[in-house]
């Protein structure tokens, strides 16, 4: 099985072929075999291929809306049907292939892992315990019910991880001193600064230049939506263990996008 960007390079190339093929029909219907066999091949693709190797990398929300477009399509590729309902499943999957895209390589450049997770952990919890003891508490909390197989749920530690880096930078940039810092300004609809502009202001103190800071501040934006989605969802009491294996996967990530943070803010 190769890597998430390699699969998910391909199925785009796949997908846009497909996609200017039903743009250049002139029919109503797809009624051509050879359109609805090359739309079944991209569903199959991306179900068989693609689906498997992204499904590790907090992707739950969009792999949802790909698995519903994707599934439309190869239900259409069964009979002759509209080249509308086609294009209509294609604008969506459309859409989410620059999402998609920036987090495949936000994960590639972040996620760095530990040969051996136990003495990241140790060495995350040591740093923290000396700095902002309550972060440390969060995050060996988190550690700990991640290893928990009794657990129905890991929308807990996930919230924890959150808290362990929001109090950390919370330590090292003060809102007072943020918002006094040359340059910022408040975001819409937030009473004060976002963690992903704490970031740019620790590393922006430490001499790092803006290009240095982007992929830290898009992982505190995934993050806080990682834990939104993980809190706002429900799911079908049929299929608690496939849900709850989902839930700790993407806990598990949430960590390592964490542990990639502080390393670039606490100098690890």
């Amino acid at each position: 099985m190769t890597g998430p960007a390699d699969e998910w390079q391909a199925l785009c190339d796949t997908f846009s072929r497909f996609r200017r093929h039903i743009d250049q029909a002139r029919t109503v219907n797809i009624n051509a075999h050879s359109l609805r066999a090359e739309a079944r091949n991209v569903a199959q693709q991306y179900f068989r291929q693609t689906r498997p190797v992204l499904q590790d990398i907090g992707l739950d929300q969009q792999l949802e809306m790909l698995n519903a477009s994707f599934q439309n399509i190869l239900e259409l590729s069964h009979r002759n049907n509209a080249a509308a309902s086609y294009k209509k499943n294609l604008k969506l999957i459309r859409k989410l292939v620059p999402t998609v895209t920036s987090r495949i390589e936000m994960n590639q450049d972040l996620v760095k892992t530990d040969p051996n997770p136990t003495d990241e952990n140790e060495r995350v919890i040591g740093t923290l315990e000396g700095l902002v003891p309550s972060a440390a508490l969060s995050y060996r909390q988190a550690i700990k019910d991640l290893t928990d197989d009794t657990r129905v749920s890991f929308r807990g530690p996930a919230v924890e991880l959150r808290e362990a880096l929001r109090e950390t930078l919370d330590h090292l940039a003060p809102d007072d001193a943020v918002t006094r810092s040359d340059g910022y300004t408040q975001e819409k609809g937030r009473s004060g600064p976002t963690m992903k502009q704490k970031v740019r202001f620790i590393l922006k103190a430490r001499g790092q230049g803006k290009s240095s800071s982007v992929v830290p501040e898009q992982a505190t934006t995934t993050i806080d939506e990682i834990v939104g989605t993980l809190a706002r969802s429900v799911y079908d009491r049929s299929s608690v263990a496939t849900h709850v294996a989902s839930e700790r996967r993407t806990v598990i990530q949430i960590r390592r996008y964490v542990v990639a943070i502080l390393h670039d803010i606490l100098e690890l």
